[in-house]
């Protein structure tokens, strides 16, 4: 591991063409090789295109956002996390494998490529390792509570992002996301901190959920790493096949009785429809990470609390609190600036 970061860390030289290349080779090898970029800078190469990364990230959030929405029905028909994370991505593997053949994408190209494959899976992996603290925190802690600690996604990114890859942070940027942060806090817990530090709130459940949210960090981290030769749609198969079987195993290992959906439209209807809104948002948040820098996407990305909080009145006819509504207000205004 320590050679690993040895070598990321060292000068890079390799040339690589950029993404819209990679969809467009079979029309013109010109084409890919007018676009070659340094393999060390996977940062943006101008302002309209990590404008369109902010975009497609907000696009993102809002799939997420739904998906999340479907998750809450489900977990109302008895389904536990680790059974909805497996038909999440076992739907999201099979959407992606699909797209992927009627794009003409070859998934199982990158397995040769080792330097690039292993970023892959680290992706799938510590996404899939992420979800599963994250859902076990929810087990255990209260949901708002949870969401705060593990929404502190962003600064772990940032350091990585930072650490691996030299990408800059601003300090403009920083303040967007350090009041965006707040923003979370105010709409999912307000008085979650405050919890933490009496001990309300146990210890061992609150760092799992902190390690969930670090391990996410890693996992939007590799796809920058792994850079614009890995079709998005590849990030988002095999993190639905890992995402599938990690929670299948744990789900028996742990003994947890196992459901299947009823047979009827209404039955399969949310669980397809988690498994396909997490599919477009995955698509369309690693396309974004692929064409800006990593911290600012994902503070975008956690838009997804505020367009939540609307859903939830709009849905639940829930009465919005004062601080929440306070922090989704913060929470847009900071992603709108921070994608400027």
């Amino acid at each position: 591991m320590q050679r690993l970061m040895e070598q990321l860390r060292a000068p890079q030289t390799e040339q690589l063409p950029s993404y819209n290349s990679i969809t467009n080779a079979a029309n013109s090898a010109a084409a890919t090789a007018a676009s070659v970029v340094p393999r060390g800078n996977r940062g943006p190469n101008s302002t309209a295109q990590r404008r369109k990364g902010m975009a497609l990230t907000a696009a993102s959030a809002v799939a997420f956002a739904v998906m999340a929405l479907l998750v809450q029905v489900l977990d109302s028909r008895g389904y536990t996390a680790l059974q909805t994370m497996f038909w999440r991505g076992v739907v999201q593997s099979i959407g992606a494998l699909v797209v992927c053949l009627v794009r003409g994408v070859q998934p199982l190209r990158v397995i040769g490529d080792w330097k690039r494959f292993r970023w892959v899976l680290m992706r799938a992996v510590f996404g899939s390792i992420g979800h599963v603290l994250y859902y076990m925190a929810l087990a255990r802690m209260a949901m708002g509570t949870a969401t705060v600690l593990f929404f502190t996604n962003p600064l772990f990114t940032a350091a990585f992002a930072r650490w691996l890859l030299h990408e800059p942070l601003p300090p403009r940027a920083a303040w967007l996301m350090a009041g965006a942060l707040g923003g979370v806090v105010l709409v999912a817990a307000p008085l979650s901190p405050l919890s933490l530090a009496v001990g309300a709130v146990p210890l061992q459940w609150a760092l799992l959920a902190l390690l969930g949210a670090a391990s996410t960090a890693l996992a939007y981290t590799s796809i920058r790493i792994a850079g614009r030769l890995v079709h998005p749609m590849v990030h988002v198969m095999y993190f639905g096949v890992i995402a599938a079987v990690g929670a299948l195993v744990l789900s028996r290992a742990t003994g947890q009785p196992w459901k299947m959906p009823e047979n009827s439209l209404a039955g399969w209807a949310p669980v397809a429809g988690v498994g396909v809104s997490a599919l477009t948002a995955q698509f369309l948040m690693n396309w974004g990470l692929q064409l800006a820098h990593a911290a600012p996407v994902v503070m975008v990305r956690n838009s997804t609390v505020a367009i939540s909080f609307v859903l939830d009145i709009i849905v639940y006819q829930t009465v919005p609190s004062l601080l929440g509504t306070v922090g989704a207000v913060l929470i847009t205004v900071c992603a709108i600036l921070i994608s400027r």
